[in-house]
């Protein structure tokens, strides 16, 4: 059987708040979520991590054990999750806009300028009446000037 992260990180915060239900309140979850996720992980791993009282909850030393390998471990994978979340968050690829030239000139200052220098990882083509300016020649002002002075015939 396989382990989510959600069952591990269940027990690292439940090791480090020391209650179960302090850990509940951090993670946004019911205290009975929270000890049935803890619950299933002892279950596959076949070790109680945890000595539970009514009053206190301890790591065993496997749990020690155990907590002291996958915090790090497990770090790693949520920094690795960020960093992948994070390029989500930044425009990539490539944007065609196709327009008349006279919509063309009009966007091109107010909205396609400065959304290159904003975005400079998205490429983007702007094709009118078959002409087509890339990224490239498109933040310069020379293109702009090509496409303010191309004509519609």
């Amino acid at each position: 059987m396989k382990s989510s992260l959600t069952e591990l990180d269940a027990v690292l915060v439940v090791a480090r708040c020391g209650k179960f239900r302090a850990a509940a309140i951090e993670l946004g979850v019911s205290t009975t979520a929270l000890s049935n996720a803890v619950g299933k992980l002892e279950r596959t791993l076949g070790v109680r991590l945890f000595n539970r009282t009514t009053r206190s909850v301890s790591l065993t030393e496997a749990g020690q054990q155990f907590v002291s390998q996958v915090a790090p471990a497990l770090r790693d994978i949520h920094d690795a999750m960020d960093v992948v979340r994070s390029r989500q968050a930044t425009p990539s690829g490539t944007l065609r806009i196709n327009a008349f030239p006279t919509a063309a000139r009009e966007i091109f200052s107010s909205l396609v300028l400065p959304f290159v220098r904003e975005h400079p990882q998205v490429h983007i083509d702007v094709v009118t009446e078959g002409r087509m300016w890339t990224s490239s020649r498109v933040g310069s002002t020379s293109a702009y000037a090509a496409l303010t002075a191309y004509r519609s015939t």
